[in-house]
């Protein structure tokens, strides 16, 4: 005599095997990330209740719920990702504005310059002949 697969179980499983003779004790685990809810119980066991003659599982009481280690590690890591990302982007951007600075520097000059032959003369002052 042996019973069937046990029930499942939301956010857990089981590791049944091959058989499951009478009297088999299994336990129930939490999926990543969840963890068994106090006072719930993940073990079951194979029995013959009184008024059959097929073999079945206790009932199990099991809570997977979300675990908040799991959860605060998992946004952790996305804040992590989020402000490495940020700071890529605002080193790129300084990069960028400080190569572009470095040409806006370039001395223009405010007069016309002179040629070679001819005499700097103040502004005011200009030939007339």
């Amino acid at each position: 005599m042996q019973c069937s697969r046990p029930k499942d179980v939301a956010n857990a499983h089981i590791d049944v095997g091959n058989t499951t003779p009478l009297n088999t004790r299994l336990r129930y685990t939490c999926n990543p990330g969840y963890k068994r809810k106090a006072g719930t119980s993940s073990l079951i066991q194979c029995i013959l209740r009184d008024d059959s003659s097929e073999p079945a599982w206790t009932h199990t009481t099991l809570q997977c719920i979300l675990s908040i280690q799991a959860l605060a590690s998992s946004i952790g890591l996305s804040v992590l990702l989020v402000a490495g990302i940020v700071a890529c982007c605002c080193w790129r951007m300084r990069m960028c504005t400080g190569q572009s600075s470095a040409a806006a520097v370039t001395a223009i000059p405010m007069v016309p310059v002179a040629s070679e032959n001819e005499e700097m003369l103040p502004p005011s002052v200009y030939p007339m002949g």
